[in-house]
């Protein structure tokens, strides 16, 4: 792998600089991706295949192993970088890097952290994963690689809330805990720290005074590996909070009653723990036993009723302000919604990993890790394996119906060039032949006399006749019957004919935006870009 940027950096100038590029926004919040995905679509906001720790414009910026993301109180969104071992910030159009130093490299190339307690610019994580921001806007960090919970005050002042650098599973106060690779945090309104502490395979939780307990039962289960090769593990079970137990718990995030889901990767499922009633509940997933010489479950890829639906190492969380829970479902390269006891996958293809942009359910990620609801109601994604921050947002082009009440038809964000308006008949958008051929790159011809029209591109030909919805098509010297979703009619001196049967022939997504009154014609796949 090749490698591009500096080794060492410093991180305070880039954050002033960074204030001078506020981070763009919506109106309003808008959710509605946790109803449909339809009218969505993933773009690339930051980040190259290959990997790197160069800052500047997002188009050129390189990241590597961004593992966890959380929108600070101004905007930004801040990102824990795992393979460079720092803290990196994000806006519209900008990266820069918020804490952390590389100090090195090891045998194969690749940047070492190390720990440091200080200043942002003189700080030193190892393997930063999970963030959180409480309401004061100060932020707790997992440094899984030196096994501590760390802290970042206001003023950019950075210190150690729980841990010492060393493995262990203790608790105590401060430097007296011990923790085994914590994943991720999350933080209460009460100013209660959870940790996912992954290693150790429990759940702990850090006061407000700073005192680690750990929640959960711990895990007495072995795996022989092979011959005299014993593995300790975790282990699956509901109850009461201080019996339940985890395998690798790896993601959480607080519900709006104060209560925590768990990301359980090694079980392949989602826990629930709900404080006031004393539980641990499975709320979603299923896995056969485990294998004799299994540390893991096996994930798998399903969806459906939650206790049905299947995973493969879940990781980072968030909840939508409707209760609906958005996971990183890691090992699937897919991000999967559970809500009112369904899971749906939102996007990606699952099982199925790859790059590419695209409308929600063509496109493709690499080991997403994490998930967070933006302020404007869009969604970042740490596409972990992919180097990429990627961005679930709105179709491009998406505005206001217009107040004549016509129809805007777009093509991939732009609109279709049109000497007459789209209007809506028994449940069909038309548009004029000519427009809808030239937009999707037919030749166009009309005959009078006839009154047929006809769509030529390379072998396909289609001869489409007013008044009939059946239409011909011929392609490579075979002829076929196909039906249209409206019958052409003749108006204004044009033949407009149902955009949404030419769209499918391209093997284009369309979509309708009753909202808008917007028809939305979209590639499946596109390049990356920075997203707007």
């Amino acid at each position: 792998m090749k490698k591009k940027g500096r080794r060492l950096r410093a991180a305070g100038m880039a954050s002033i600089l960074l204030a001078a590029f506020p981070f763009a926004s919506l109106a309003s919040a808008e959710t509605g991706w946790t109803e449909s995905g339809k009218l969505y679509e993933i773009r690339t906001w930051a980040g190259q295949a290959e990997w790197g720790n160069e800052d500047g414009a997002v188009r050129e910026a390189t990241l590597l192993y961004p593992h966890s993301v959380a929108q600070l109180a101004d905007g930004r969104l801040l990102v824990a970088e795992a393979g460079n071992h720092l803290l990196r910030v994000l806006t519209t159009d900008q990266v820069a890097t918020y804490g952390g130093l590389i100090v090195g490299e090891d045998e194969l190339g690749l940047p070492v952290g190390g720990y440091n307690d200080d200043n942002l610019p003189n700080s030193a994580f190892q393997q930063p994963s999970g963030l959180a921001v409480d309401a004061a806007g100060t932020i707790y960090v997992a440094d899984a690689g030196n096994n501590a919970i760390r802290k970042i005050s206001a003023d950019g002042t950075v210190s150690t809330l729980a841990g010492n650098g060393l493995i262990g599973k203790t608790d105590g106060q401060g430097e007296t805990a011990r923790f085994y690779h914590p994943s991720d945090v999350a933080v209460d309104a009460s100013g209660n720290v959870y940790v996912a502490d992954t290693l150790n395979h429990v759940i702990r939780k850090i006061d407000a005074e700073g005192n680690a307990t750990t929640l959960t039962a711990e895990s007495t289960r072995t795996v022989q590996m092979g011959p005299g090769t014993i593995e300790s593990s975790g282990d699956y079970m509901d109850g009461a909070i201080a019996e339940a137990k985890f395998n690798e718990p790896s993601g959480l995030a607080i519900d709006a009653k104060g209560n925590l889901y768990v990301s359980d990767r090694g079980n392949q499922r989602i826990r629930y723990i709900d404080f006031a009633a004393g539980t641990v509940t499975t709320v979603a997933g299923t896995a056969p036993a485990y294998a004799a010489d299994s540390l893991y479950a096996e994930g798998e890829f399903a969806d459906g009723d939650a206790l049905a639906a299947r995973f493969y190492a879940p990781e980072g969380l968030a909840v939508a302000p409707d209760g609906t829970l958005v996971i990183a479902d890691s090992l699937n390269h897919a991000i999967r919604l559970l809500k009112d006891g369904v899971v749906a996958t939102l996007a990606g293809e699952g099982a199925e990993f790859g790059a590419n942009d695209g409308v929600t359910y063509a496109a493709h990620f690499n080991r997403p890790t994490d998930v967070a609801i933006l302020k404007d109601g869009r969604l970042a994604i740490a596409d972990e394996s992919g180097n990429k921050i990627r961005l679930l947002a709105k179709y491009r082009g998406a505005g206001p119906a217009a107040a004549d009440g016509t129809v805007t038809t777009l093509l991939d964000g732009s609109p279709v060039r049109t000497d007459a308006a789209a209007y809506v008949q028994d449940g069909a958008v038309l548009l004029p032949l000519r427009s809808v051929g030239e937009a999707l790159g037919y030749e166009v011809g009309y005959d009078g006399q006839s009154k047929t029209g006809k769509l030529s591109k390379e072998s396909t030909t289609y001869e489409i006749k007013l008044g009939e919805k059946t239409v011909s098509k011929t392609a490579d010297g075979l002829a076929l019957s196909l039906e249209l979703n409206g019958a052409p009619v003749f108006k204004d001196g044009r033949m407009f004919v149902p955009v949404r049967f030419f769209a499918a022939e391209a093997d284009l997504d369309i979509q309708w935006d009753g909202t808008a009154r917007t028809v939305v014609i979209r590639h499946k796949s596109f390049e990356g870009g920075a997203a707007q």
